[in-house]
């Protein structure tokens, strides 16, 4: 059994979830709720939870002002949240588990599960010191993106990732220091974490940060930084030249 504190300011919500946990995760024990994060922070001293679920906007602090006040977590986090772009950005970048108003019963069990093998192995997770971190800097490049591998998290900043490649279902990300991180992200989910930092997809297969291109040549091939050549769909190259081109020519 793994027991859960839940924190949310709307109590139909709150009875929906322990609902759900109590059908669906039976080894889930809910010890208490709370609906704003003062209280939210007392009942942590308290019970010790194995897992928080904790929603994002509140009145009097949103969930990630809670989480700025705790100088360790040693917890799984599981947040919740509506279409909040800003919100959802940190957490994909951070690798940080989310499940979306309304809650939907699989996207709870998987949640579910991923918090049960973290707590199982006792593996202290960094993801919510990067969360902290992202933050702070939420839409630049100093943002750092969690990228996992076979058995572990690489945490890389997003300025220092040159470009990504598809790669059967796995992912190339190269850095501009030359190593490679071979990812077990597919291409679709960085093109969903990256887009919005400053990375431009020119290929089903290739997704570039375009403060790295060096050259373009015509016949449809864009030359990084690193000297690697990446291919510019014949679809694409109009927007390509008349948005990212004309960006970049002007920075």
């Amino acid at each position: 059994m793994f027991t859960a504190i839940i924190v949310d300011d709307e109590p139909k919500l709150r009875e929906v979830l322990k609902i759900k946990l109590d059908k669906f995760c039976k080894n889930i024990n809910v010890l208490a709720e709370a609906e704003n994060i003062d209280e939210a922070e007392k009942l942590l001293k308290v019970y010790n939870p194995d897992i928080l679920f904790l929603d994002i906007s509140m009145p009097g602090g949103n969930g990630f002002d809670l989480i700025a006040r705790l100088s360790d977590i040693n917890f799984q986090l599981i947040f919740i949240t509506g279409h909040n772009e800003y919100a959802l950005d940190a957490l994909k970048i951070s690798a940080v588990d989310y499940i979306l108003k309304p809650i939907k019963t699989d996207e709870l069990v998987s949640a579910i599960q991923k918090a049960a093998i973290k707590i199982e192995s006792e593996k202290k997770s960094e993801n919510y010191k990067i969360l902290k971190h992202n933050l702070n800097v939420v839409g630049n490049q100093n943002t750092k993106v969690a990228i996992p591998g076979g058995d572990a998290y690489d945490f890389v900043e997003i300025s220092d990732i040159v470009r990504c490649e598809g790669w059967n279902k796995y992912t190339k990300v190269f850095l501009k220091n030359g190593k490679t991180i071979v990812s077990s992200y597919y291409i679709g989910l960085f093109k969903e974490m990256l887009e919005n930092y400053g990375f431009y997809t020119t290929h089903k297969s290739h997704l570039i940060n375009t403060n790295y291109i060096s050259r373009y040549l015509k016949e449809g091939v864009i030359i990084m930084s690193d000297e690697s050549q990446v291919p510019l769909a014949r679809r694409r190259k109009d927007e390509f030249l008349n948005s990212i081109i004309s960006k970049t020519l002007k920075k």
